[in-house]
Formats: structure tokens, sequence, C-alpha cells
């Protein structure tokens, strides 16, 4: 667009879009008065105030009609206050510049005149027609200096918005760019356009503010290490190690890291980057050697580090296994929950690492290993019940839950032996002790006595139906109802109790249909005895 064609769409805009009635245009240079008997501003009068006096140019804007609309036109400076005879007219009007900072004022459509020194500060930005295209939709009237230089680093680096937490974010994911190759001494390539353009130094002040990084010489590396080490320092409940300690950002910036390191774990589009730079950083900083001793607690709020994700699970185990006598299955279960949750083990979470199932698996594991160990100590003394029918009954309100928790721990122990991990082979060691060694052979003896009482000569229990009877108590009734009603039965000999106790609380919670779960006395396969 040319000098003319661009000072007349900007006069335009603000007459015709902005609704101004008196436009003043200053042109200390006199760059542009040759230029003015060409401008076809339709309905707009055009005056000289080298030409006409002040005294007579205000007597035609106010004596006009309201809707007349006026360029009052001056190759001067604008005077100062108190010896310009229309600073009245000037303060409900407005200024117009024709440089290149003025027109790129105008048209951005910014109120603050100052900015215009800015924007020819940042020039090289907005020579290119498609940079200024895209900055134009995320101005607004009142933005400052910081605003567009923020908006400014938007478009550089292609972002979605330009709050700093967003563009920090953008231009770290860039790293990815370099595939295999990533080095975090070689910044990502957007670093190039920032610098290119003069907006590094804006971006080391937002973040001097943002986080209180400050180096006299930054770098990018240094001010990610310092993120992920802050984060870290936040929520674990142990000292940074004092090797390290000098890279931890100031106290003034942690809630701004905390908050930027858990928007950037949780973003759909940038949480790869997260999971490749956390674990550059933290061989970087040689996390996992440092964490080596610390203990669940000390580590149960941090999901900065997946090293932090295997010291948990680790000690998490540990524990069980140490306290299997008076194991807390409720705090075991808060802790796992807790990591599940978290981003490192969640479900949730597209899984970049390829480890996020077997970490959540590994927890499934430990909490029903707990809940094993806590359900074997309230039956330490072994299963004392007075007749048969006592037993049975135990059984199907409680005691079923030792099958079920074997069944479940020996699923989520071999999901993450799959991968290779030895994590949980001493703790399913003891748990296969347990199971096979005390609950089959205790419930055997406990169910041999009745045996030896004479059980098998009237295979009878109280109130306990007989499969003999299972038709005319549970199909026949069904059927006659209705004439078309049908009934189906499934028969196995592998579903097992505790697996069906489990399918009807999902049917029921999940499913929302009504389930109800019953057991009835088997038929006795032949028994015979031997002498």
């Amino acid at each position: 667009m040319s000098d003319l064609n661009q000072i007349t769409a900007g006069l335009e805009r603000l007459f015709q879009k902005e609704g101004h009635r008196v436009v003043f245009w200053n042109d200390p240079e006199r760059e542009f008065q040759n230029v003015l008997p060409f401008m076809a501003l339709d309905g707009v009068t055009v005056l000289r105030l080298d030409e006409v006096g002040s005294l007579e140019a205000k007597i035609k804007v106010e004596r006009e009609k309201p809707t007349d609309k006026f360029l009052l036109y001056s190759p001067t400076e604008e005077p100062e206050f108190e010896s310009d005879w229309l600073l009245d007219i000037r303060l409900y009007s407005r200024s117009f510049r024709a440089d290149r900072a003025s027109i790129l004022l105008q048209e951005l459509g910014l109120k603050q005149l100052h900015l215009r020194q800015h924007l020819a500060d940042r020039r090289k930005f907005f020579d290119a027609k498609e940079r200024l295209q895209k900055i134009k939709p995320l101005v607004a009237p009142e933005d400052t200096a910081a605003d567009l230089d923020r908006k400014m680093l938007a478009v550089l680096l292609k972002a979605d918005q330009f709050e700093l937490f967003t563009l920090v974010r953008t231009l770290f994911h860039g790293w990815l760019d370099a595939g295999d190759d990533l080095d975090l001494g070689n910044p990502p390539a957007a670093w190039e356009q920032v610098e290119k353009f003069d907006l590094d130094k804006p971006f080391w002040g937002f973040v001097k503010a943002a986080f209180g990084y400050e180096e006299d010489d930054p770098t990018l590396k240094n001010f990610l290490l310092g993120l992920f080490l802050t984060d870290y320092a936040h929520h674990a409940k142990a000292d940074v190690p004092q090797a390290l300690a000098a890279l931890v950002l100031p106290p003034s910036g942690w809630a701004n890291a905390v908050v930027c390191l858990a928007q950037w774990r949780d973003s759909s589009s940038k949480g790869s980057s997260y999971d490749r730079l956390s674990k550059e950083v933290g061989d970087i900083l040689k996390i996992e050697d440092h964490i080596a001793g610390l203990d669940v607690d000390h580590l149960r709020d941090v999901m900065t580090f997946l090293a932090v994700e295997r010291r948990i699970t680790i000690g998490l185990r540990d524990r069980v296994q140490a306290t299997a006598a008076t194991v807390n299955a409720d705090e075991v279960r808060a802790t796992a929950s807790r990591r599940q949750a978290g981003h490192w083990a969640s479900s949730s979470v597209p899984d970049t690492t390829g480890l996020r199932a077997e970490f959540h698996a590994i927890y499934d594991a430990l909490v029903t290993a707990a809940a094993f160990f806590d359900l074997r100590n309230r039956h330490q003394h072994g299963f004392n019940f007075p007749d048969a029918g006592a037993l049975y009954r135990a059984y199907e309100t409680d005691l079923f839950r030792f099958d079920q928790l074997y069944r479940h721990f020996c699923e989520a122990a071999d999901m993450a032996e799959a991968k290779g991990w030895g994590i949980l082979k001493p703790l399913r060691a003891d748990l296969e002790a347990a199971y096979a060694n005390w609950f089959v052979p205790a419930l055997a003896v406990a169910w041999g006595k009745f045996i030896e009482a004479g059980l098998l000569t009237k295979w009878q229990i109280d109130k306990v139906p007989v499969q003999p009877h299972f038709y005319r108590r549970n199909v026949k009734p069904w059927l006659d109802e209705g004439e078309n009603r049908r009934a189906f039965v499934v028969i196995s000999d592998a579903f097992r109790y505790e697996a069906a106790h489990e399918l009807a609380d999902e049917l029921n919670g999940k499913y929302r249909f009504e389930a109800t779960l019953t057991s009835q006395l088997g038929v006795l396969p032949s028994a015979a005895s031997f002498e």
C-alpha cells in the first residue's frame, strides 16, 4: 500500500469507523503537504492552519453542523497548551500522524499516542505484512508497550495465547523439533526469530518479573532447570541438595513456577514436551541420585520428575513389606490414589512415556497387597466359627476377599512385570506365601473340622439353598410371569464367587442395572474313603 493510500485509509478509519468529527494532523517535517490536495476524503473539509487563522478555523468548526467533519492540517508541531487557541477542540478530537509508526498506531487502533516510539523501535517486526495481519486481531485499544511485546512474541512463537506462561510453554515445546538430537544448550529454532526482532530483552524482562530468574547472560537452559527444580523444591518435604540449591528460583517466583509447570503437565497439546524435557532436566541434575535416600512421605506431592515416581513405588513397596503385620491399608490407598491422579501414573493423561499404565498397575498392586495383609491381620488367629453355616456366610461376606485381592494383585503385577520391571517381585513372593501357605490351608482346616464332624453325611446348611432346587427356585418363577418370557442360564466351572461379586458390583454401579448375588450349596462329587 502506498503512503497516500495508507494515510487515506488511516484518516477514513478515524472519521468513518471511529466516528470522530475533528482530526488534527501535525506534520512538522512537511513531508505530506504536497499530497494533501490529492487526498479524497468523502464529506471531510480540509483546513490548513498555516493558511487559515486559528480563530477562523475555530469559528468554522463550531458554527457548522454537528455532523460536518474537519481535518485540521498544520505543518508544525502541536503548540503548547498555553498558546493553543484550539485547545478546547483538540481535547475532544483525535490526533493523526503520517509517519510509519503513527500509521501503525492508527492501523492497530491504539489509543496511547506515546506508543509511536515503541512501534518505531519494533519496526523490523512490522515490516512484514504477514506478521502485521497476524497481530492485528490480538491488539486492544488500551494495550501498553508490554502488551504489544507479548503479542509480538505470541506471533513469532505461534502461541495460542499471549499470556506469559503460554509463551514459555510454547517456546520450550519447540525443543521437540530437534528430535533425538535435542540439546538444551541449543535454543529452540523460534528463539532465533525472537532475537532477530529484538524481543529477547523484553522476554527476559517478563521472566524476571514473573519468576525471579535473572542472570547477566540468561539462557533458556538455565531458566528451564530453575523452573523444574523450583517446582520440586516447593512440593518436596526435604531440603534441596546443596549442589543444586543455586539453581532454585527466588521465593518471589515460586508460585508462578509451580502454576506454569502444572499447566504445562496438564496441557493436551504441550504435555509431551513436558515429559521429554523433564527427563532431560532430571538427567542433567542427576535427580535420581539425590532422592535415593528420601522416604515416600518426603516425595508424596512431587510430580516434577519421572524418577520421583519410581522412587515412591519402591518406597511404598518397602513400607508394605516391612509393616505387613501392622499395615495401614488406608494410608497406602491414600498415597497410591494421590499418585494415580497425578501426572506420571494417571490413566487419563496421554501415555507419551509408555510407562503410565505400568505405574498405575503397580499402585493397584500395592493397594491390594496392603488390603490383603490388613484382612489377614484381622483373621490372624485363623477361621474359628461355631458351625458350617457361620463359616459359609463368613466367606460370602468377608473371606471371599482373600481370593479377590489375590487375583487383583496378580493381574496388576503381571501387567507391570510384562515390561520387565522387578519392583513387585519381592512383594509378590510375600503375598504368594501368605495366600498359598496360610489362607488356603487355614480355610481348608476350618472346613475340614465340619467335614469330620459329619457334614458329608448330611450335605445341608441351614438357610442355604441347594443346587438341585435351582430351577424351581430361580428359573421357573421368572418364566411363569409371562408366556413369552425367556431365561438364560450361564454355566461355568471357572467363575468363582469373588469374581461374581465383583461383576454384580460393577453392573449395579457402572451400568445402573439391578443385579443381585446369591450362592447355593453345590452337588458333591463322588467321594471315596481310603484306609
